[in-house]
């Protein structure tokens, strides 16, 4: 008898991950991109926080926050008012902003 009460709990054990399968296998789940929704823009810097890097930036005028984990790349040459900027965004946080060359934001 104990080997009839396996089948019917293999059965729905194979059920539930057959559901969790096509659940994370949708296409809905690939429009999300996965894990995290990513954007990315470019536009001129005309306002900067005052003593670094982290806080309030506006860039091509939007205002965006960066905070301590946000990653800066300046190799493109320094972020500064008046210069053009790249700004990656993944799941609603400023992840990086990036200098780029002037001509990048025309």
């Amino acid at each position: 008898m104990k080997s009839m009460h396996r089948i019917p709990i293999t059965i729905t054990a194979m059920i539930c991950v057959l559901l969790l399968l096509a659940v994370f296998l949708s296409p809905a789940s690939a429009k999300r991109g996965g894990d995290e929704m990513r954007s990315e823009f470019r536009g001129i810097v005309t306002e900067m926080p005052a003593g670094g890097l982290s806080g309030e930036w506006v860039i091509g005028g939007r205002v965006v926050l960066a905070d301590p984990a946000t990653e800066f790349d300046q190799v493109e040459g320094p972020l500064e008012i008046g210069g053009c900027a790249k700004v990656n965004i993944r799941n609603g946080r400023v992840h990086e902003i990036d200098s780029e060359p002037l001509n990048s934001c025309k």
